[in-house]
């Protein structure tokens, strides 16, 4: 089993930063096989705040991500593969919605972030992790693995925060509160 690294509701994934503080409570992936495309969008992003150092920290980790580009942020090693990378982040009524996009060349490259292509079968699949409650429109489970047709686009949305532990729950601050200060 391949480790993944690149975690779709760690915002702080997608350009290798460790210990990421901004996580999303949904993400939808959507792949656009056609045009070898694949866009994430999160939603509802917050943080877990302990102590005021982790203010602090998360803090500093969004003024690094939302200013990417100006801080040549680089992204992750496992992303080397893929071009036109771009994450938009959104202020949409009051919520922040970062959209990170790129373009593969290769369907082996979506490996990196836990997609498998089967040629001979001309589909796709992902590990269904049931804490990560993931759930698909175009999507079927079948055992361990959501399976999609590789002839369409398709998406699947994650929300690996649903089950949250109550004394996590108590923690949790939307990421606009903090920006608020």
């Amino acid at each position: 089993m391949e480790q993944i690294k690149i975690i779709f509701f760690l915002l702080a994934s997608f350009f290798g930063i460790e210990d990421g503080k901004i996580a999303a409570d949904k993400n939808t992936v959507t792949v656009y096989p056609k045009d070898h495309k694949i866009e994430i969008v999160q939603e509802h992003l917050f943080t877990i705040i302990q102590t005021e150092k982790d203010t602090a920290l998360t803090l500093a980790q969004w003024q690094q991500l939302v200013n990417w580009k100006e801080n040549k942020l680089p992204w992750a090693k496992e992303l080397d593969n893929f071009t036109n990378k771009d994450v938009t982040i959104k202020n949409n009524g009051g919520t922040i919605e970062p959209r990170i996009s790129f373009n593969y060349t290769d369907e082996n490259d979506l490996r990196a972030l836990g997609i498998w292509y089967n040629k001979e079968k001309n589909e796709y699949s992902i590990n269904n992790v049931p804490r990560e409650h993931t759930t698909s429109e175009n999507g079927k489970l079948e055992g361990n693995y959501w399976i999609f047709d590789g002839n369409g686009k398709f998406s699947f949305t994650n929300e690996a925060f649903a089950g949250l532990p109550n004394e996590y729950k108590k923690l949790k601050l939307p990421i606009t509160e903090i920006l608020k200060d």
